[in-house]
């Protein structure tokens, strides 16, 4: 029996044997790839305990910069409180000295307000709408008069005048209704900008304005609701408006006047500049009196809050800072100040204003008064050092409130927490980046590291008598109280015996920490400090080094993966091309085999 084939060639399973012999050869370069994963997971650990190493050398820096300037000293910050915070509270630079300080205060320090001489706004006259005055305030609706407890209520429509209303009351009033309200006993009339209300006192005992079912506004625009009655000694009595009212209208533009200011259209208000404060301001043919008043407001250079007063009419510049300093209102290219009585046409801004009042208080007891133009007052004012006091309100006749002017200890806990918490992270991700199961774990340099930092805040200060270790200062490691130690890597810090320590000795608590130039000392913290910047050198540091280290084993690996690619590459293309051989031979073979099959059958 012949020899038989089957299958296209040689019928073999060529390429499941190519590809089982690159996954053989690439073994190795597999493991490059294992190793470099390995190599950027150490790396980034390192980063990891790096940064806990950096943020311990930045809670440091809170302490040691007292070396470098009296001005970051954290044991020299002082701390300030008020026995009463409703009269002035108070704060304290480290310049301030430790003490106890009394203080009266007489006055508080006023703003200066700029206010128009004259009316800004023209005045009703009786023609106007009753919806489109004072800035378009009015309201349609009811409104009521009470004659002895009877009520007479009035409509008004959103189409009436000032005149229509008047007419409305006085027809309600008309005995005769014939529209002569000469024998009226209540009589609306306007004159001088202002609305009367008159009442015969034999025919009307009593006249109450208003109603709680009004649904107009009316006696508030009139400024009616807190007129006082006023007998006027002629058997009548009146209710008057208390001030003209305007007609303003805000939304208006200035020029042109749609704003209804009072001024002639003869001698109008111009375009162009003005000042106010260090602020150069523009009125253009589009600004309102709302514009300028919201940009008045805006600038911080202008110094000043503005506002309209309605019932005054009037506008009003108030200093943003009080005492007695004047608001600086200049006249440009605009007359705009001049036209609403802010200044004079000769330039005088004086007479609109007055002037604030300094702010007057008594130090420890004394005789004279100090003045200040502004209701905080300074060291150079005081004459405390470092000391600033916000005055809120006067002290009683003969009584004065307490300042006390301590160390802020407060600060240095906060600073040593810090620390605390920055040591303990740096210690325990030591601790958990070097275990057996991770990348670090062969770092053993890593981890002597951390036994030198340990071991360093263990020291003792052999210069120091009453505190020469951070344990005698409340700083242990394990439970509170408990020695330093070097069996444990966490730190723990007892409040109370720290604020001991700093108010029986703090001069020697600040040398254990930052040392003592004066005496050739150096503390815990300039040892801890000296170490990291050595360890965190960007150049020859360990972890710079170390860093650069795996830099160049990732680099080597990844040309070492490179030559071991390239080498299965030009393997896979051998083995093809010999495996492609073969199977051509077997393929010739089987076809010789047929043929010499066919002979033997034809014989």
């Amino acid at each position: 029996m012949g020899i038989t084939f089957s299958g296209v060639g040689s019928g073999l399973p060529v390429q499941d044997w190519i590809t089982s012999l690159v996954q053989i050869k690439r073994v190795p370069v597999d493991n490059l790839y294992t190793k470099k994963d390995t190599l950027n997971s150490a790396k980034t650990a390192l980063s990891t305990v790096g940064s806990k190493f950096t943020s311990l050398k930045t809670s440091l820096l809170k302490f040691t910069d007292a070396n470098i300037a009296s001005t970051m000293d954290i044991f020299n910050a002082k701390k300030a409180t008020s026995s009463d915070a409703a009269i002035a509270t108070v704060s304290a630079a480290n310049t301030a000295i430790t003490q106890k300080v009394s203080l009266k205060v007489e006055s508080l320090a006023t703003s200066t307000k700029a206010s128009s001489t004259t009316a800004v706004s023209k005045t009703i006259t009786g023609t106007e709408l009753f919806t489109d005055i004072a800035n378009k305030q009015g309201v349609e609706g009811t409104f009521s008069l009470y004659t002895d407890g009877i009520k007479n209520e009035f409509t008004i429509e959103e189409t009436d005048t000032l005149d229509d209303i008047v007419k409305k009351i006085n027809d309600e009033f008309d005995p005769n209704t014939d529209g002569d309200y000469s024998d009226n006993n209540v009589k609306a009339s306007i004159a001088d900008g202002k609305l009367e209300i008159n009442y015969n006192n034999t025919a009307v005992t009593n006249l109450t304005l208003g109603s709680s079912s009004d649904t107009s506004n009316f006696f508030n625009i009139m400024q009616l609701s807190t007129a006082a009655l006023t007998d006027n000694g002629d058997g009548t009595s009146s209710f008057t408006s208390i001030s003209p009212i305007n007609t303003i209208n805000l939304s208006g533009a200035i020029i042109g006047n749609a704003a209804n200011l009072d001024v002639s259209d003869v001698d109008p208000i111009t375009e162009g500049t003005f000042k106010i404060g260090k602020t150069e301001f523009t009125i253009d043919s589009t600004t309102t009196m709302s514009d300028l008043i919201s940009k008045i407001n805006k600038d911080a250079d202008a110094g000043v809050s503005a506002s309209f007063d309605s019932k005054e009419n009037k506008l009003v510049l108030t200093s943003k800072t009080a005492g007695k300093t004047a608001i600086n209102l200049e006249n440009g290219t605009s007359n705009f100040l001049e036209k609403v009585g802010l200044v004079s046409a000769a330039g005088d801004s004086l007479t609109s204003q007055t002037l604030g009042n300094n702010a007057k208080i008594y130090i420890n007891g004394s005789a004279t008064a100090l003045e200040a133009n502004s209701n905080t007052v300074t060291g150079d004012i005081s004459g405390i050092t470092g000391l600033t006091i916000n005055l809120k309100n006067t002290t009683e006749v003969g009584e004065t409130i307490d300042i006390n002017i301590d160390q802020d200890t407060d600060q240095i806990s906060t600073a040593l927490d810090d620390f605390i918490t920055k040591f303990n992270a740096m210690t325990s991700t030591v601790d958990a980046q070097t275990a057996k199961d991770k990348t670090l774990h062969s770092e053993y340099s890593l981890v002597s590291l951390k036994n030198t930092f340990r071991s360093i805040t263990t020291d003792r200060v052999s210069s120091l008598t009453d505190f020469d270790s951070l344990a005698m200062i409340g700083i242990s490691t394990g439970a509170v109280g408990k020695a330093a130690t070097n069996t444990s890597s966490t730190l723990t810090l007892d409040k109370d015996k720290l604020l001991n320590a700093l108010q029986e000795n703090p001069s020697e608590v600040k040398a254990l920490l930052i040392g003592d130039s004066t005496t050739g000392t150096t503390g815990i913290f300039q040892k801890l400090q000296d170490k990291l910047t050595q360890v965190l050198d960007p150049v020859s540091g360990y972890f710079n080094v170390k860093e650069d280290s795996y830099n160049t084993m990732i680099a080597n690996t990844d040309k070492s993966i490179t030559r071991g690619e390239e080498r299965i590459t030009a393997y896979k293309a051998l083995i093809t091309k010999q495996f492609s051989q073969m199977d051509q031979y077997i393929s010739q073979m089987q076809q010789s085999s047929q043929a010499l099959s066919s002979i033997g059958n034809y014989s």
